[in-house]
């Protein structure tokens, strides 16, 4: 470090390497525009801040009324992390470039190429806007690797991801999955509880479910075992009452909306009496997410049980109480037949 005790000694370094000029310092410039103003041509040149001390940290602080506001440079104590903090570099860190290359905010050991950690009570991490209305506000792409986003949560009550669309009109999507192979599967849930009454599901819609294509169950023989012929369709499908209904929006408005539409079906308590197989135990979890501020990345947790039907179950049970009533006419027509043949 050179030590200037002397006014002739800082003209000389300037007349040597720079230019004063109105208070500016000017070095390989004529010209500075600023307090110091550095310019250079060469591809390797720069401003170098050395700190030759033990863990020494070379630092470079921007301050107000001569009080540090935020500081950058080398922690030379911390593996030789850059770092970004208020006040100094080690004190309210808030980004962390290692010398692998991993960037932290909120972390001083990022565990990927971007680390974003924080403690966000009702609001965001981070934040993605894109003003244009053509574009994307986050992308993640995978050329090689076996996903391009994946979402994770540790929190019981939490959702790993969450998608919102905001505009109260127009035929825009939440989420759209789209695969261009012929073997893979655009959008895939699944529900493999360990132990349990099974209350969730691989998939909940409120509003309703449109497809194309077809709706398929599993049902390889191959999957299935103690496979048996129902029995007593025909009494069971007799017992069944079918029902014109609405939503009780007063009390399941949280959960079904203001839904005043008549709709056809059964009511599951009774189904369960007739045919047991077809009813479960479900949650009814609240369609009522806000979409404002604090709430939009946590998920409703108010829900209850609820009795649900499994609607298609009920088709064997139709298909043979057909073939039983079948049966019967065929016998009777036989029957009708005999007694015609008697005259």
């Amino acid at each position: 470090m050179k030590l200037f005790r002397s006014i002739s000694g800082i003209a000389l370094l300037l007349s040597v390497n720079g230019v004063l000029h109105a208070q500016n310092v000017g070095i390989g410039t004529s010209s500075p525009l600023s307090k110091l103003h550095v310019s250079s041509s060469s591809s390797a040149d720069g401003l170098m801040i050395d700190n030759v001390g033990a863990n020494g940290d070379p630092i470079l602080q921007f301050a107000i009324d001569g009080m540090p506001s935020v500081s950058m440079g080398i922690d030379d104590s911390d593996a030789d992390k850059f770092k970004i903090g208020t006040s100094s570099i080690t004190s309210n860190t808030r980004l962390t470039i290692q010398t692998n290359g991993y960037v932290g905010v909120g972390t001083t050991s990022p565990l990927y190429n971007l680390h974003v950690t924080g403690s966000r009570a009702g609001d965001y991490v981070a934040y993605y806007q894109n003003s244009s209305d053509q574009g994307a506000a986050l992308v993640g792409y995978s050329n090689n690797t076996l996903n391009a986003i994946g979402a994770v949560t540790d929190n019981e009550n939490g959702l790993a991801f969450y998608a919102v669309h905001r505009p109260i009109t127009g035929a825009g999507c939440a989420v759209s999955a789209i695969t261009m192979s012929n073997d893979a599967v655009a959008v895939k849930g699944m529900l493999t509880p360990s132990a349990g009454a099974w209350l969730g599901y691989g998939g909940y819609f409120t509003g309703g479910i449109g497809y194309s294509g077809g709706l398929y169950n599993l049902s390889d023989a191959r999957a299935k075992q103690n496979i048996a012929t129902l029995e007593g369709s025909l009494d069971k499908v007799m017992a069944l009452r079918g029902v014109s209904y609405q939503y009780n929006s007063a009390t399941f408005g949280k959960y079904i909306g203001n839904d005043a539409r008549t709709y056809t079906g059964f009511v599951a308590q009774e189904v369960e009496q007739i045919v047991p197989e077809a009813v479960a135990e479900k949650y009814i979890l609240s369609n009522g997410a806000n979409a404002e501020g604090a709430n939009l990345n946590m998920k409703d947790v108010q829900h209850q049980t609820v009795k649900v039907v499994d609607y298609v179950s009920l088709v064997p049970v139709l298909v043979e109480a057909i073939k039983e009533q079948q049966l019967q006419i065929q016998q009777l027509q036989q029957k009708i037949e005999e007694l015609e043949g008697q005259h």
